[in-house]
């Protein structure tokens, strides 16, 4: 199960109407500050939690209605909404089945509304979740789905910025809960396979000596009696007896805390500051990876969503982190904003979805990464991504567009396949202006040739070995302009 939609209306910076349709891997948000990516990880914090409307309404149009609406999609949504340990049944009547596609809707919502259920009419605002209901084909709220909202889903937030006290809680719904989960299941046998008792067994063993009848509670009896005395003059007859039964482990995990040891001195993870509390909580991403990979289960899933996660980080150790990213989009769904050129080198359009964001005056606007489209079915490549995400020149993208251009050249004619023929091409199609270009003859002669400036700048990146030749950012900037441009032109429909 995985977040297949969000929809957004009013909300924070996206003015009116936005719709982003996801992937159930990994999720890319690009584009420069301020353009509303992490805003839809604060659009999941109030589908959970956000009550109070001036956190997240837009400036401008304050007295619009906010909302954000969660499509959840999936195959194993019947199982896991089924699945005893879940508590989700009341989510039964909202599955949307589609021919064995499965949907689920949720919305929080600041617009009141009404809705009758069982007879009886309530409103419903920005307090209550509502769940579409397929058979009335209006949202409704059960009784208390606000409070099983938690149970459908678990979301992981790691921010760049803040710190990451969630990643060291132990319990159950929690990322290291759920890392030490099948530990506890092999740690609580009362015997090992030999037959001998465990320390668990032990230590249960010793509770029962310690609390029991011939522990703790033999001194409870006085107490007990004069309770039962006092009950049974007053109420009738009655007794009492105290029970201290061992309590669950997750109870004393809960208890747990993580100890970092540096140059010889403990501290708890705790006190650390944002960028220790934030590497904890990408290597607990990372081991959690390992664990859970090729694992099916019908527990309700964990969204990971992480912030910048290239901030701190070497190369080296982002390509490290993509790979367990990647292994861990096998069972969970990921939201990643980033502005590193070098993670977005491992983005596979196969398994990852891009989204670029940018400001339209002062809305938030998306665009899908499946519109940078220029070459196909390698689209959206890195040149292409970090053009148009955030307006970076590279010689990578600049050499991308010419091997385009000169592919339909010579789907044109076989001749324009050499440089003199695609350069009167290039001149042809996009009306350019030729420049003086020294050539490094093989006997380390020079001549001069004339050329548009996408070829001489194409020949300055490919022969470094020509000293004669150079140009700068704002050449290399026109000459990109100049071959997208022709690229657009090319495939203009004809009227």
């Amino acid at each position: 199960m995985y977040i297949s939609k969000i929809l957004l209306k009013n909300f924070r910076s996206f003015k009116g109407k936005h719709t982003i349709e996801l992937t159930k891997g990994i999720n890319f948000f690009v584009g420069n500050n301020n353009c509303g990516k992490t805003t839809i990880f604060r659009a999941i914090e109030f589908i959970q939690s956000g009550k109070n409307i001036e956190e997240y309404i837009t400036k401008g149009i304050d007295n619009e209605p906010v909302s954000v609406e969660l499509e959840f999609s999936g195959n194993d949504i019947p199982d896991i909404i089924n699945y005893e340990s879940n508590g989700l049944k009341k989510y039964q009547e909202y599955i949307i089945n589609d021919n064995g596609n499965f949907r689920i809707r949720i919305l929080r919502s600041s617009e009141i509304t009404s809705t009758t259920q069982r007879g009886k009419t309530s409103l419903m605002d920005i307090r209550q979740i509502r769940v579409y209901n397929p058979k009335s084909g209006k949202y409704e709220n059960p009784t208390g789905i606000d409070k099983t909202i938690s149970a459908l889903f678990d979301a992981q937030f790691v921010y760049s910025d803040l710190r990451n006290e969630d990643f060291q809680d132990f319990g159950k719904t929690k990322i290291m809960g759920k890392i030490l989960n099948n530990i506890m299941a092999e740690f609580q046998k009362e015997k090992d396979e030999n037959g001998d008792i465990t320390t668990w067994g032990k230590f249960k063993e010793a509770h029962s000596n310690t609390f029991g009848d011939k522990g703790f509670l033999s001194t409870l009896h006085e107490i007990e009696q004069s309770l039962s005395d006092t009950l049974t003059n007053q109420y009738g007859d009655c007794s009492v007896s105290f029970n201290f039964s061992l309590p669950d482990l997750d109870s004393f995990l809960k208890n747990g805390s993580i100890i970092l040891f540096e140059n010889g001195i403990s501290t708890s993870v705790s006190q650390k500051g944002t960028g220790m509390q934030r590497a904890l909580a990408l290597s607990l991403i990372q081991v959690y990876a390992g664990i859970k990979k090729n694992e099916r289960s019908l527990e309700k899933p964990i969204l990971f969503f992480i912030d910048e996660p290239e901030t701190f980080l070497h190369p080296e150790a982002q390509r490290r982190l993509i790979q367990s990213l990647n292994t861990l989009a096998g069972t969970s769904q990921i939201f990643i904003t980033t502005h590193s050129p070098y993670l977005l080198k491992f983005f596979n359009k196969n398994r990852n979805k891009l989204f670029v964001f940018y400001k339209n005056g002062l809305s938030s606007e998306i665009r899908d990464g499946e519109d940078l489209n220029l070459f196909n079915k390698i689209s959206p490549t890195w040149g292409e991504i970090n053009y148009y995400a955030f307006g970076v020149l590279s010689v990578e993208f600049h050499d991308e567009l010419y091997g385009l251009l000169q592919t339909k050249a010579i789907d044109e004619s076989q001749k324009n396949y050499s440089e003199e023929s695609f350069n009167e091409w290039l001149k042809r199609k996009g009306n350019l202006e030729e420049q003086e270009y020294i050539r490094l003859n093989k006997d380390s002669t020079t001549s001069v040739q004339q050329r548009v400036l996408p070829v001489k700048i194409r020949n300055i990146i490919h022969h470094p070995e020509n000293s004669n030749n150079s140009y700068n950012e704002e050449d290399l900037k026109k000459s990109t302009q100049y071959l997208i441009d022709i690229f657009n032109n090319l495939n203009k429909p004809s009227v």
